[in-house]
């Protein structure tokens, strides 16, 4: 392969049974990036945000306006050095941009092959857990992968990262987990998942999610994302992003009439999301975050972080509103009083949560330290 182009690839396991019980086949997408050595022991498993994707660096062709979102952060000479690591990146389950057709995920949307239907709301119930566990049996059985030299990812990715440092021990060497943590905040802005749900249920077009291709909840969907973007980055981000026209004079007047900045972050929103979004994958993708809770089914958080082997970097925006700092430091600190060999690495930004996907320059030096 061409290391300037990347060639999107896809996996099946035929009967993959979820945590909830129910039995499917599931196929994904994938990319790669470097070579995989004689022994297979330079692999790098990186996992893909909320509204990600498998794309996390390179181009599928030189066309392309843009690189995958971590390209300052995985290629030759880079943090992440293709040069050295063969690094592996996959779709989620029920990906969130179900229409970009570089995108390969089983979810609502697809086709359950016992009725020929979609399978709406009758698809499984799936949890990050599941994502490991999926991997897992792709890398293991499929790709004869028996060790991880690094499992890593932003966010909804890191969370895919801890559930593989529980779930498996013995493979994994190394954990990267950025503007994440072991459980979803309760009491924090990442309750926009929660109200994203219930926005995409009060849309009249939701119909318990059975509806058509071109007359789905579109405008919940907006909404939904809108939500996820006002907890993502923060009000000075806003502020200096969407400006405001203080001589305007209709909305002082008119009840209907929009402020600029509602029309600027409205048009941002119609034009990302009415594209590539869809209502029921990011309403199964929402329930998924809310249900992180590295502890279910353990003891207490202590009980289950002690099954982690790996040395642990964690990287935490101060500003972050979805995962604040001080759950980031909790960990660590249960970890540290384990014995383990686990760091924090505050960085500061203006992006909040973003700064972990698009502030990469802040903390590539401590990643590529750690991977040294």
């Amino acid at each position: 392969m061409d290391m300037n182009y990347v060639e999107k690839q896809s996996f099946t396991v035929d009967n993959f049974t979820f945590e909830s019980g129910k039995t499917i086949p599931v196929t994904l997408g994938y990319e790669t990036y470097g070579e995989l050595n004689e022994d297979k022991s330079n692999v790098i498993l990186v996992n893909h945000y909320f509204s990600g994707s498998s794309h996390s660096a390179g181009k599928y062709t030189p066309e392309d306006p843009l690189p995958g979102y971590w390209d300052d952060l995985i290629g030759p000479g880079k943090a992440v050095d293709t040069n050295r690591f063969f690094v592996i990146s996959t779709d989620n389950i029920a990906n969130v941009h179900v229409k970009n057709t570089k995108v390969i995920t089983t979810g609502p949307r697809s086709i359950n092959p016992e009725t020929g239907k979609r399978y709406g709301l009758e698809f499984p119930q799936f949890n990050y857990r599941d994502m490991a566990r999926i991997q897992h049996e792709f890398l293991t059985k499929q790709l004869g992968i028996k060790k991880l030299y690094a499992v890593m990812g932003p966010s909804a990715g890191g969370i895919i990262s801890i559930n593989w440092s529980v779930l498996y021990p013995e493979m994994v060497e190394r954990l990267i987990g950025v503007i994440t943590n072991s459980q979803t905040p309760v009491h924090t802005a990442f309750n926009v998942c929660q109200h994203a749900m219930r926005v995409i249920e009060l849309d009249p077009k939701w119909n318990n999610g059975d509806y058509e291709d071109n007359d789905g909840p579109d405008e919940a969907t907006r909404l939904a994302c809108q939500l996820m973007n006002i907890g993502a980055y923060t009000s000075e981000y806003f502020e200096q992003t969407f400006k405001r026209d203080s001589s305007e004079t209709d909305p002082y007047f008119d009840i209907k009439a929009k402020t600029s900045y509602e029309k600027q972050l409205y048009e941002l929103i119609n034009n990302a999301s009415s594209v590539t979004v869809d209502a029921s994958h990011w309403y199964y993708t929402s329930r998924a975050t809310m249900l992180q809770d590295i502890a279910h089914d353990f003891h207490s958080l202590e009980e289950v972080l002690n099954r982690i082997t790996a040395k642990v970097l964690m990287v935490s925006c101060t500003s972050d509103m979805l995962f604040p700092t001080v759950y980031n430091q909790q960990m660590v600190e249960i970890l540290q009083n384990q014995g383990k060999d686990a760091r924090l690495y505050k960085i500061e930004s203006m992006k909040g949560h973003m700064a972990g996907v698009f502030d990469t320059h802040l903390f590539s030096n401590q990643v590529a330290e750690f991977l040294s």
